[in-house]
């Protein structure tokens, strides 16, 4: 079964039509990369951090950090979501069509997992609000826990990597961009709530389209001959969530 056979369905690109949504979407990345990146330069990391952060006179009742709150806890939801949706697609004979994209999708985070959590690891980062930080005393974190190192971002890296392999999948080219702004939208919270400096962001944002690009080109190896026995598509699967668990056992 040729691969336009197995990805024969009207919302999903096949191979060629993702690659050129992938230079849509990689084009779009780095004009924002470079546009922050320049920001950053002019500003400095220690000042954005500060500006995005509403300071000590907003509190956990005030009805802003709510919503922000219930979009940073969005990125646990997806990420667990992703998981499901694979086993879902692997389960129901129907749905696959989708059972490609969806272990694109999962892989994507597997190996954001690696990146992330290895980086935090190495670079040991404190995070604004942590002894180290140059702001510890200036950031108010909302009391929200986190004992992780800052650089990389891992609510924004696993979003995106979550999410960005769907935008080069999905025909529709509204949503991709929909789902390249929330995950800006998820890179503000984070600061918002004085969990990270910017280029901890930043970072995380190139780690998340990196991924989900490497995902894409992997599974063309994976799929060269068009198709996979399902048992393998589970294998594949069953790889991938014991690396990701074993990442966070060993890096967390």
């Amino acid at each position: 079964m040729s691969e336009q056979t197995e990805l024969n369905y009207k919302r999903i690109n096949n191979a060629s039509e993702t690659k050129e949504r992938l230079k849509i979407i990689l084009i779009g990345h780095v004009i924002f990369w470079v546009v922050f990146g320049i920001i950053i330069l002019i500003f400095g990391d220690i000042n954005i951090a500060l500006a995005t952060n509403p300071g000590f006179t907003v509190d956990e009742t005030y009805w802003f950090y709510k919503i922000i709150k219930i979009y940073t806890d969005m990125f646990m939801i997806i990420q667990l979501g992703t998981i499901v949706a694979v086993i879902l697609c692997l389960s129901i004979p129907k749905w696959k069509p989708y059972r490609r994209p969806m272990l694109e999708a999962f892989y994507s985070v597997v190996m954001a997992g690696i990146f992330i959590e290895s980086l935090k690891t190495i670079i040991g980062r404190p995070r604004p609000f942590q002894e180290g930080s140059p702001i510890k005393d200036q950031i108010n974190n909302f009391n929200e826990p986190s004992d992780a190192g800052s650089m990389p971002s891992g609510h924004v890296g696993y979003t995106g990597a979550a999410l960005l392999p769907h935008a080069l999948r999905i025909k529709n080219l509204a949503i991709s961009i929909i789902i390249s702004v929330f995950n800006v939208g998820m890179m503000y919270t984070r600061m918002y709530l004085g969990i990270h400096f910017a280029t901890d962001v930043l970072v995380a944002n190139m780690i998340s389209l990196g991924c989900a690009i490497g995902s894409f080109f992997l599974f063309q190896q994976i799929y060269k001959k068009g198709t996979i026995k399902h048992k393998h598509e589970w294998i594949i699967f069953i790889i991938g969530l014991l690396i990701f668990v074993a990442t966070f056992v060993l890096l967390k």
